[in-house]
């Protein structure tokens, strides 16, 4: 995690519309080529999201097209949004047909089809849904009450700059972490790194940190 504080540490001045440049342009290099030297062969691209461009994601589109649950799946390696509020009805019948039911599928037992960018951000469909855990997803646990709370505040704070990193530890769509960070109008970076794998007990809570000087939480 002490990247993103040298990045923040590095901005060149104190506009805000100026530092979200920066840190788009560094974090997308330093996510992009971290991401590249884990996975062979990625095919890493960017686009927006196709209603209301309030979010770029950068995805892996490398996929064997394997029926496998544990084949290499195509998935999201992070994406970079600005906060909106959205007032718009979720879909819910497009949601339960996108990406087929997750009943019956052992490795997807306690999974949500969770939202990278939250329905409440103005988060899509598509390749914004992944294997969220329920707990998470919902906010049944204390990492998913921090987890909805940082969403609130994307949604209660209009204009500001966030990101979400899913971070794999193999081949599939279901990432093991979810790293959620923001920057806030005070120039801090809200930051925390959520687990998103079922282990059957929770570890301690992450610390919500507002400092912008160098440290690991």
């Amino acid at each position: 995690m002490n990247e993103y504080y040298r990045i923040l540490s590095e901005l060149p001045g104190t506009d805000y519309e100026e530092s979200v440049a920066f840190l788009r342009q560094k974090l997308s290099v330093y996510l992009t080529a971290h991401y590249e030297s884990q996975f062979g062969n990625a095919d890493v691209r960017h686009f927006n999201d196709n209603v209301n461009r309030n979010y770029l994601l950068y995805f892996d589109c490398t996929d064997d097209y394997g029926g496998d649950i544990d084949s290499r799946a195509a998935r999201m390696v992070f994406i970079f949004a600005k906060s909106v509020r959205n007032v718009s009805k979720r879909n819910a019948y497009r949601l339960r047909q996108f990406s087929g039911s997750f009943k019956g599928i052992p490795q997807l037992e306690g999974y949500d089809k969770g939202h990278f960018v939250a329905h409440c951000n103005d988060g899509q469909l598509d390749q914004n849904i992944y294997p969220q855990l329920k707990v998470l997803n919902r906010g049944l646990s204390p990492q998913g009450k921090l987890f909805r709370s940082m969403e609130r505040y994307c949604q209660n704070n209009p204009g500001i700059f966030y990101f979400v990193r899913p971070i794999y530890s193999d081949l599939t769509c279901i990432p093991d972490k979810i790293d959620f960070g923001i920057f806030t109008q005070q120039g801090g970076l809200l930051l925390n790194r959520f687990d998103n794998r079922a282990t059957g007990s929770e570890p301690a809570l992450p610390i919500i940190n507002f400092d912008n000087s160098i440290k690991d939480n």
